[in-house]
């Protein structure tokens, strides 16, 4: 009986630590399928290789100079605008959005 414990909890704790990420104590799951480093000063993780482009929460964010804040669920479309959702780290670098100019944003 305490092998058959034994090998389980052996079977299960690789598992157990690979599920869990801790950046910086705050416990936010980092963005799926991408490369990302965890910014502190901005409470957000930065998406690598896409200008711009963060993540939090299970939302992306991409600031577009001429319209302001875009959001979206997925990181490759579905963009909505505004700056509604917009941590407050992302807000203090990139100032309140700009009236737009017309065109679109991503």
């Amino acid at each position: 009986m305490k092998l058959r414990y034994l090998l389980y909890f052996a079977l299960v704790l690789p598992l157990a630590a690979c599920t869990l990420h801790v950046d910086g104590g705050h416990g936010y799951a980092p963005p799926p399928q991408v490369e990302w480093r965890w910014d502190p000063n901005l409470d957000v993780f930065v998406v690598l290789g896409w200008p711009h482009l963060y993540y939090r929460d299970g939302y992306y964010y991409r600031w577009h100079d001429h319209d302001g804040w875009y959001w979206s669920d997925r990181r490759d479309g579905g963009w909505r605008k505004g700056n509604k959702r917009v941590p407050r780290g992302l807000s203090k670098r990139y100032g309140k959005h700009r009236r737009s100019h017309g065109g679109g944003g991503y």
